[in-house]
């Protein structure tokens, strides 16, 4: 997804570090929002689909997104 590059390129140069750092940085939010939520969580994690066991940050954009696109929210 070029424009998802893009945008992760731009964070980093706005933030002085590297596209790589950003998504680490994003992962561990991810990782550390998908362990430790609570029931009302629990719904908006179900409505996601990923391809291992928690999604990549490009995922779970992308499925944020979709869902914001739909429902025109997240409730």
């Amino acid at each position: 997804m070029k424009n998802f590059e893009e945008i992760i390129a731009k964070i980093a140069r706005e933030n002085g570090t590297t596209p790589e750092n950003v998504l680490r940085e994003m992962q561990l939010a991810i990782d550390h929002a998908y362990d430790h939520h609570d029931k009302e969580a629990q719904k908006l994690w179900d409505m996601m689909s990923f391809k291992s066991d928690r999604p990549t940050p490009e995922e779970f954009i992308f499925q944020v997104a979709m869902m914001l696109d739909k429902n025109g929210s997240l409730h």
